[in-house]
């Protein structure tokens, strides 16, 4: 399965929420990779922190910021058995290239009008490859909580 987080616009938790699945799916599952996608390399320079004070990686990180993804996720994702692409911000040829292959895509949002902007043309960009990838699924996460937001205790 291949995961991608993506939207257009900066500091709506795309690398927070590729972490957290990571690191809960490698319990369960033995081998899960992380595509960091964007060339601020956030997730790399997380991964490499980790190593440098020896903490066990439970999961790869690797670095891709071409808009070859579709063709080069499809062979990463044959010796894993999850992958989740941590997609970049305004290179809307990678926003393009990521949903010709995974199965499932993520758009965190916040509330401000311009990540609503940045939400709308990652929504376009993936709308477009649902012409070639029918059964591509996508989602969008509230990655902000607002004084209404209510969240139940269990």
């Amino acid at each position: 399965m291949i995961v991608a987080l993506l939207n257009q616009s900066h500091g709506v938790g795309k690398t927070m929420l590729a972490l957290h699945p990571a690191g809960l799916w490698s319990y369960r599952t033995r081998h899960v990779t992380v595509i960091d996608a964007d060339p601020q390399g956030r997730t790399l320079e997380w991964s490499e922190m980790r190593a440098q004070e020896r903490l066990r990686r439970r999961f790869t990180v690797i670095g891709l910021t071409r808009n070859t993804l579709h063709r080069e996720a499809p062979n990463i994702a044959r010796d894993v058995d999850r992958v989740i692409v941590d997609g970049l911000c305004h290179v809307a040829a990678l926003t393009r290239s990521a949903p010709l292959t995974v199965d499932l895509v993520l758009v965190p949002v916040q509330l401000p009008p311009f990540v609503r902007a940045a939400f709308a043309e990652t929504f376009r960009l993936v709308n477009e490859a649902n012409t070639f990838r029918p059964r591509l699924v996508l989602g969008s996460l509230s990655t902000a909580a607002t004084r209404t937001t209510s969240m139940p205790m269990r």
